[in-house]
């Protein structure tokens, strides 16, 4: 849910609109608010992502989606055991647009951990945000 909350409002702040921000999770968990750390670290960083909500995997979505991007290896390999005609859509968030997916490319989940894990993921989570955008621009036009 950080991930979305940081994608979504960033791209508004620097593009406006145009890109749908989706954020589904493997573990099929459904409603559930973010962790009282996400919401403090995040509105920290000036985002809010308080009403935000989980949501498992949407078959329909994802056969829509132009990109998908998780944060961790076990995720991309979910997807494509379960979705293997999106396996070319599929990208570690932490090396797209490149199919690298050295440790470097992984961003770790913070759920149950400290206020320092949900901060260093918040960073790693905003810089690529940042690395990405433009990227995001060019390959698909907005």
């Amino acid at each position: 849910m950080m991930a979305e909350g940081i994608m979504r409002t960033r791209w508004t702040q620097q593009v406006g609109q145009g890109l749908v921000v989706s954020s589904m999770g493997v573990h099929g968990m459904d409603k559930l608010p973010p962790t009282e750390l996400a919401i403090q670290v995040c509105a920290d960083g000036g985002i809010d992502i308080s009403r935000q909500r989980s949501r498992p995997l949407v078959p329909e979505e994802l056969k829509q989606a132009d990109l998908i991007l998780v944060m961790e290896p076990f995720q991309k390999e979910f997807l494509k055991l379960f979705y293997p005609f999106l396996d070319d859509l599929i990208f570690m968030l932490g090396s797209w647009p490149e199919r690298n997916d050295s440790r470097k490319a992984i961003v770790k989940d913070p759920v149950g951990g400290t206020l320092k894990d949900y901060q260093k993921a918040f960073k790693t989570l905003s810089d690529h945000v940042e690395r990405i955008i433009p990227q995001l621009r060019n390959e698909f036009g907005y």
